[in-house]
């Protein structure tokens, strides 16, 4: 337990008092917060599994608390701007490769500022944050063919561990799965 000591100055003489603070005597959760109390020590918790198991039908509604360790606080952050594009970025490639995609890369532009043949490099499946396009940005893959190869035991639907684009402007959309590689 604290002892505070409290002043309370009124001229001279001073008067000191000494309290001693007690915690509630009874504390009270909801949802799924816990407390438990031993010999003067409060343990405060949460209790997963008295959350109900389910899709979430409406990912604006669902709401997740982040720590912003910049400022030291709490924020709260919906589901849907989780999910949403604004966390993917383009790669946007003007150098020679071979290149490796980012994990987060929505979209990959190939502009290469010479032409010459390009490879990329996927990252695992299981590392790719969202689907991506592959797009032949500068015109030129009908003659300077884009390969994309795969990481790892990754593949694409038949077995293959590498895919061309070679026609000019052609694009490919790739959608990861963990643990088998990439879906056309």
């Amino acid at each position: 337990m604290t002892q505070t000591i409290t002043k309370l100055q009124l001229g001279r003489p001073r008067l000191k008092l000494k309290a001693q603070l007690r915690f509630p005597a009874a504390v009270r959760t909801q949802q799924f917060l816990t407390v438990a109390g031993a010999n003067g020590i409060y343990t405060f918790g949460v209790d997963y599994t008295v959350l109900a198991a389910g899709p979430i039908t409406d990912p604006t509604t669902a709401i997740i608390a982040i720590l912003d360790q910049t400022a030291g606080i709490y924020r709260e952050v919906s589901l849907a701007s989780l999910l949403s594009s604004s966390l993917q970025i383009d790669q946007h490639i003007t150098v020679a490769g071979p290149v490796a995609v980012l994990p987060n890369a929505g979209i990959v532009r190939v502009d290469q500022a010479v032409g010459a043949a390009m490879t990329l490099t996927m990252p695992l499946a299981s590392a790719k944050t969202c689907p991506v396009l592959i797009s032949d940005w500068k015109g030129d893959a009908g003659t300077n063919n884009i390969t994309i190869n795969l990481s790892g035991a990754d593949t694409f639907p038949g077995g293959a561990n590498s895919w061309k684009i070679a026609a000019d402007t052609g694009s490919i959309f790739l959608r990861p799965i963990a643990g088998a590689g990439y879906a056309l």
